[in-house]
């Protein structure tokens, strides 16, 4: 094994963006376009000791640093930053629970507010669906909204994702409607919304995902 984070390597470029595991030398940058709006991991509570503004960018960075710290095979989140022209606009996660069994991946993302509405966040979306169904052999995705929050479902309806029902949810701060959505792998393959993604540096970390 290398002397570094084998993730480091991994790059995937699309149209209009680029993708990489998060660094921490990345922080910083993306703190700065952090919009205050994204709902944050409930497993991180507030420390009430702290500013707001500064409680939420610690929470983001220790779900960062979590999710380096806790890779098993079975369960990871891999935190990708998004790129434009050089510059930050947000992290789009995968995750695989249970993944060895279950060939499963979930999504999360956020974009900053100047540059939402330019269809970035798909286009994000996309790339870790391909890098999820070509590379890693997954065989479906799921992903689940608050029903309030069209920009999301609309995102993963474009995609091709179907509705799976939905569920309540314990944020922390109270109960709310999760509505669950699922795409398969030949549904991707057949869809009309992949975008052509160019994907680098697999190799050095293939080995944290198990056998393919």
């Amino acid at each position: 094994m290398t002397s570094h984070w084998p993730f480091d390597e991994l790059a995937i470029r699309s149209r209009d963006l680029a993708l990489r595991p998060v660094r921490d030398q990345d922080v910083p940058s993306l703190l700065a376009v952090f919009p205050d709006d994204f709902d944050l991991d409930p497993g991180f509570p507030p420390l009430p000791g702290l500013p707001p503004a500064t409680d939420r960018e610690r929470r983001l960075v220790q779900s960062i640093w979590r999710h380096r710290g806790c890779w098993s095979v079975d369960d990871w989140a891999l935190d990708f930053g998004v790129w434009r022209d050089g510059a930050p606009i947000g992290i789009q996660t995968l995750e695989g629970t249970r993944f060895r069994t279950d060939r499963t991946v979930d999504t999360a993302s956020w974009i900053a507010k100047a540059f939402r509405g330019s269809g970035f966040g798909r286009q994000a979306r996309a790339s870790v669906l391909t890098f999820a169904f070509e590379c890693l052999d997954a065989q479906r995705a799921v992903t689940s909204a608050v029903t309030t929050n069209q920009a999301s479902l609309g995102v993963s309806r474009r995609l091709g994702y179907r509705d799976a029902g939905m569920r309540p949810h314990d944020t922390g701060a109270g109960i709310v409607e999760l509505q669950h959505l699922v795409l398969t792998r030949d549904e991707w393959r057949h869809s009309d919304a992949r975008i052509p993604s160019e994907i680098n540096g697999f190799d050095t970390c293939r080995p944290f995902f198990g056998p393919t």
